[in-house]
């Protein structure tokens, strides 16, 4: 009975990354990818020459499923991926852990990648390392082992640029072999040794050859545009993956210290490996699990023996391996309920939503007859998130696009300095580029901005939807653009439906991106009035987000409404002291009112969080 409970909560664990992978898709990297598929790595025209089509299996295999099956059935086999990847993962800990302890170990997988569990090569990268340390772990046999090994390490070549993680468990296996004791060594480290590098020769067998890995250098070195999770996290106050982070790497080091047994020399070293890289960014957090999960269970396992020692009073009782399948159903049940009624992926900025589909309206859709009207300008801005999309469905050239190791750093530095109105930046920009349209996805924090610095600038508004605006330089030859009404008519058409849709049924379809960006860019061009109509939508039933509370105070300011704006910026305070934008809003609600007290408690903040943030933004310069 115990062991069927056990295999219960186990399964339990296996249900929640399985519901935590099934999600719309809204990563704009999905889309880089199928372009790449059809017309090759030079996506870009500012890139002179083509890079190497590194995923070029990967982009094949995605392509071909999505024209079978689209979005649903590119999701069930990411999701099949993230499994299988876990099942492999659960055997090769199963000798350090039980099944109850592999429960929490998968419950606390879940909740680490939540963020990162977008439909893309991340599963890909989790399967194969998957599968090198389950080889590692069971095979016995050399030969069998060299082939497997060799075998997939070519496709994974083929597939994505994490490969060299292949080379680096074979490294660390010879390694902890090296250091076992004689008796227990069933196979010579030293071939393991020669294993290493016929790694990465067959790495070669690639249709880039040897590019490849300078192609890896410039994505370590260049890594820019990274996307993690959502465009528009700005406007959320999101859920602070420190403590999670903290809690993993205390459990480990508590596993370390209550071990009985002698100490994984594999495993250790894979999930100090795991930790640095999560500890440098939460977007590693898939690597982690991949490489870090069978110490987790090893850790969960040795605290709860030793927890289980001492407070054993008794030979009774199985009263706190109850407890602790109690504990993890009640777990399953607190980590289930939000990512099934779309409240994690709200809260947390994203504009996926749990369930299966593509969420287009993050992109300019619908707009065929303006992108490939022979008058629209060849040279077109737009930013990372659109570029593969642009591609992909209009069959042209895009500005940039969330590819690392393109694109120098310095292109998405100068085009937000130009949205945000730097003139020194703009001309450069303009001389350098000569762009005739931008494609603005409202989304991005520069945007709003940016479409006042244009509009100033004399370039005209030809489509607004609320998450895309389409600018383009007032010229005579684009007259047949601006000519275009029923187009502009659509934008707002489209706008409108999806307020009267939200007002029926306010965050049924999860965060509305259309109304976020419709929203901020009201706001920016000084219609008070439609901002904070739409401000106040967005603050509808149980969800408060520091960019509505700003924007709808800040919008009151503007139709003199001071009062109702103090009120409206001092719950923003209250909720999010931590956020600098929250006090500027409030300093100015405070003096517009004349309290002089709150003012100057109100500056005080804004000295001492302009000081932390001058101080985060020069560390991270470092």
């Amino acid at each position: 009975m115990i062991s069927r409970i056990n295999q219960f909560t186990l399964l339990l664990g296996l249900t929640f990354i399985l519901i935590c992978s099934i999600r719309t898709i809204s990563t704009p990297e999905l889309w880089s990818h199928l372009a790449q598929a059809e017309q090759g790595t030079q996506l870009s025209w500012v890139q002179t020459e083509a890079t190497p089509h590194i995923s070029h299996l990967y982009d094949l295999l995605l392509n071909t499923c999505w024209k079978i099956g689209g979005a649903s059935l590119v999701t069930l086999l990411n999701s099949l991926a993230l499994l299988i990847s876990f099942g492999l993962l659960i055997r090769v800990a199963s000798p350090w852990g039980n099944l109850l302890s592999q429960s929490f170990a998968l419950l606390i997988s879940g909740h680490l990648i939540f963020r990162s569990i977008e439909v893309g090569q991340g599963s890909v990268m989790v399967l194969f390392i998957a599968l090198f340390s389950y080889i590692l772990t069971y095979v016995k046999k050399q030969k069998l082992l060299y082939a497997a090994l060799l075998g997939l390490q070519i496709l994974w070549a083929q597939m994505h640029a994490s490969f060299l993680f292949g080379p680096t468990l074979v490294a660390i296996a010879a390694i902890a072999q090296a250091k076992s004791k004689p008796s227990r060594i069933k196979q010579s480290p030293i071939n393991l040794v020669y294993l290493i590098p016929l790694l990465l020769i067959v790495s070669l067998l690639h249709p880039a050859g040897a590019n490849i890995y300078s192609h890896i250098l410039d994505i370590i070195t260049v890594p820019n545009p990274i996307y993690w999770f959502s465009i528009m996290s700005d406007f959320f106050q999101l859920e602070s993956v420190k403590p999670i982070l903290i809690f993993v790497i205390v459990l480990c080091a508590a596993g370390l210290i209550t071990l009985k047994k002698n100490l994984p020399l594999y495993h250790t070293i894979m999930a100090v490996l795991g930790i640095l890289l999560l500890w440098t960014s939460p977007k590693m957090s898939l690597q982690f699990v991949a490489l870090g999960y069978p110490f987790l269970v090893l850790s969960i396992q040795s605290v709860s023996v030793y927890i289980d020692k001492l407070l054993q009073s008794s030979s009774k009782s199985n009263k706190g391996l109850f407890i602790a399948q109690v504990t993890s159903l009640a777990i399953f049940i607190i980590s289930v309920i939000p990512v099934v009624t779309n409240k994690a992926y709200i809260q947390n900025g994203s504009a996926s939503t749990y369930g299966l589909g593509n969420m287009t309206d993050l992109y300019p859709a619908n707009l065929s007859e303006l992108i490939t009207h022979p008058n629209f300008p060849e040279r077109a801005i737009n930013q990372p998130a659109d570029g593969g999309y642009l591609s992909y469905t209009y069959n042209r050239p895009c500005f940039i696009d969330y590819r690392s190791g393109i694109y120098d750093e310095n292109i998405r530095t100068d085009l937000n300095k130009l949205l945000q109105g730097d003139e020194e930046a703009f001309d450069r920009f303009y001389q350098m580029y000569r762009p005739e349209a931008f494609i603005l996805n409202c989304l991005y924090p520069a945007s709003a901005q940016g479409i006042v610095t244009l509009i100033q600038r004399d370039w005209k508004l030809v489509y607004f939807d609320g998450s895309t605006a389409v600018l383009i330089i007032n010229r005579p030859a684009y007259e047949p653009l601006f000519s275009l009404s029923h187009i502009q008519q659509s934008g707002l058409i489209k706008l409108e439906a999806h307020r009267k849709a939200f007002v029926e049924a306010p965050y049924q379809n999860g965060n509305s991106v259309i109304l976020i960006g419709a929203a901020k860019i009201y706001l920016a061009l000084n219609r008070a009035a439609e901002a904070e109509a739409l401000f106040g939508l967005l603050l509808k039933e149980e969800y408060v987000m520091p960019g509505a509370l700003i924007g709808l105070g800040n919008a009151q300011l503007m139709l003199t409404k001071f009062d109702e704006a103090f009120l409206t910026l001092q719950q923003a305070v209250k909720t999010y002291p931590d956020r600098l934008s929250c006090w500027l809003s409030y300093e100015n609600a405070c003096r517009l009112i004349n309290n002089d007290e709150q003012q100057s408690q109100a500056i005080e903040n804004i000295q001492i969080l302009s000081a932390k943030y001058k101080e985060t933004t020069a560390n991270e310069e470092n």
